[in-house]
Parts: C-alpha cells; sequence; structure tokens
C-alpha cells in the first residue's frame, strides 16, 4: 500500500513538474535511486523484528531494518556481513548553473528527508550524477531513466527527496 501510495504521489509531482520546470527553464524532475554498500561485523541480531545492528570499518554503528530477511538465518553476532542499502527518490533541479531558477516547494510528509545538493558532476551514458550534500560529502544517484538528465550540468542546485521506505539486504560477507 505505501509502494503504491508512493508510485501516486511521485507520479502526480512528475506529470507537474514540467510545467513548473519548463517556466523556469530548469529540466523537470526525475525519478532516481542510490544505493549504499558496506562491510560490517555484526553486533546483535533480532530475528523477530529482521533487524541487524552493525559495526562498520570506521567505528560506526548502524541498526537496519531488513527487507529481505531470506538470508537472517545465517547471520549472527560477530559474524561478517554485506550490508546493501537502496533508497528512491526524486530530483529536482532548484537552480541552473548560472544562479537562475526558483525555488522548489519541499517534498510532501511521506519523504524521509530532503536534501540540497549541488551537481559535482554527471555520466550522461548512464544517468550517474555525483551531488556534493551541505555537508561536503559527495554522494552518488542515479536516474531510472538517462534520458532523464540530459539537460543536468555541473554546478546546478537541485533538492533529493528521498522516498520513506529503504529497501535493505545483509548477507554473510565472503
Amino acid at each position: 500500500m505505501k509502494a503504491k501510495a508512493l508510485g501516486l504521489f511521485a507520479g502526480a509531482l512528475i506529470a507537474a513538474a514540467p510545467l513548473v520546470s519548463a517556466a523556469a527553464g530548469l529540466p523537470a524532475p526525475f525519478e532516481a535511486s542510490t544505493t549504499l554498500q558496506a562491510d560490517g561485523v555484526v553486533k546483535a541480531v533480532d530475528p523477530a523484528n529482521h533487524s541487524v545492528t552493525v559495526l562498520d570499518a570506521q567505528g560506526g554503528v548502524a541498526s537496519f531494518t531488513i527487507t529481505d530477511p531470506h538470508n537472517l538465518a545465517q547471520i549472527h553476532q560477530g559474524g561478517k556481513v554485506h550490508v546493501r542499502m537502496m533508497r528512491s527518490a526524486i530530483i529536482s533541479v532548484t537552480r541552473g548553473a548560472d544562479g537562475q531558477g526558483s525555488p522548489v516547494q519541499a517534498a510532501p510528509a511521506n519523504t524521509v528527508q530532503n536534501v540540497n545538493a549541488v551537481v559535482e558532476a554527471v555520466d550522461h551514458a548512464s544517468g550517474v550524477i555525483a551531488l556534493k550534500g551541505p555537508d561536503g560529502s559527495v554522494f552518488h544517484i542515479q536516474s531510472r531513466d538517462p534520458v532523464r538528465v540530459v539537460n543536468v550540468v555541473p554546478g546546478m542546485q537541485v533538492m533529493v527527496a528521498f522516498a520513506p521506505q529503504v529497501n535493505v539486504a545483509v548477507a554473510p560477507a565472503q
């Protein structure tokens, strides 16, 4: 049900976006996804809640609710694991590389987080965009349709509206 509602929201946003973007001379918003992969050591496993707490190589600890629990029985405290987290988003260009543009409204409450970022680089063939977040860190996000990023260039400012659902899979490290 949540996925369907998010799909309807995304569809409505994308359908209306060309009108706003065209008026501002900016590329239309588009759907994208980002994937984080990391290895770590299991600190705790909660099979009833399908959750795992992992210590990464830098000493950071994070807990994940596993959306794909088929490997959960193989995960044990102290074991090494590989975590893969995928998240969908809507990318809206808020300002062109020349500084021209108009503000974009924040996404509705059914998104977990909005992040303002600056386009650092674009691979137009694959649709992968390198974005620099407000804390200076660079992250990558991939358009579901690479054609949608044809007019996206370094220096543009974007708002990334992340979906509330996160797809997390944990598997024993190889």
